[in-house]
């Protein structure tokens, strides 16, 4: 457990110094990308008049901004890091990484598919959607996919590579 969790935090402040501080290059340039794609993506699920690049108009003087913080790699990084500290395969921990991106975007689209709709039945419906509803939603999911990975974990394995992890 002392192993799990020294590589989880120290797994975090790199994950996090690379791909999402603001002085990284690898982080300016791959989050304003996680913003375009997250705004396309939802754009796709709203009407087309209420999105206007990474802004979705809910009325004219009430608009919702997806930001750096709204594009999904916060909870991704915290999946990652888990998954990496975790002890199983190379081959095991890519798989799940890259369905781990996968889900936890798909669900951040929806997230904010959600508060844009609560938004637009009712403006203070904002931090409820937000702040409890979205984040809510998005820990769930990320708690759900590292109990799936770790599950998991001795069915994709041989017995050759169970026993060498088991082993460490």
């Amino acid at each position: 457990m002392k192993q799990f969790l020294s590589i989880y935090w120290l797994s975090i402040g790199l994950l996090f110094a690379i791909f999402y501080w603001d002085p990284s290059p690898v982080a300016s340039m791959l989050n304003r990308g996680q913003t375009d794609f997250t705004s396309f993506l939802t754009s796709l699920t709203l009407p087309t008049q209420m999105m206007e690049q990474h802004q979705i108009i809910i009325n004219p003087y009430y608009t919702l901004v997806i930001e750096k913080a709204c594009n999904g790699m916060i909870p991704y990084l915290f999946f990652l890091a888990s998954i990496i500290a975790f002890p199983s395969t190379l081959r095991h921990k890519f798989i799940w990484a890259l369905l781990g991106y996968v889900v936890i975007q798909g669900v951040n689209i929806l997230r904010i598919w959600i508060i844009s709709t609560m938004v637009l039945k009712e403006e203070s419906n904002f931090s409820l959607a937000h702040d409890y509803v979205g984040n809510i939603l998005l820990i769930v999911t990320a708690l759900s996919l590292f109990v799936l990975f770790v599950k998991s974990r001795g069915r994709l394995l041989s017995p050759s590579e169970t026993h060498a992890i088991s082993s460490n």
